[in-house]
């Protein structure tokens, strides 16, 4: 999912108004008709016109931020799974380790 508030330049907490300023801002910039065939601009302007028609409309923001928090939620507990996995490992390695450490110091071998 591209970052919206990104395309735009603008913090997530943005209002309407810096939102609506910042897309008049780039459309300006990015414009196709100022760079005279170049398709990277013209991209980039359809790029910025998407970002607006979905922050500018407070329902479609809504929804934008909410599927949002989901996937950073979802992120986050793949994270904390991982470092629940990595945790578990290290400790079995340390933990098995110094049982054969015990053992071969039973053993006599050390």
């Amino acid at each position: 999912m591209s970052q919206l508030y990104g395309v735009l330049g603008v913090a997530r907490r943005a209002d309407s108004a810096q939102i609506k300023t910042a897309f008049r801002k780039m459309a300006k910039a990015c414009h196709p008709d100022l760079h005279g065939g170049d398709r990277a601009a013209e991209e980039r302007f359809k790029e910025i016109n998407l970002a607006y028609e979905t922050l500018g409309k407070p329902e479609a923001r809504a929804h934008y931020d909410a599927v949002c928090a989901q996937e950073r939620a979802r992120r986050w507990r793949h994270h904390r799974s991982v470092a629940a996995t990595m945790t578990a490992s290290f400790f079995l390695t340390v933990s098995s380790g110094a049982l054969v450490g015990m053992w071969l110091l039973s053993e006599g071998v050390l």
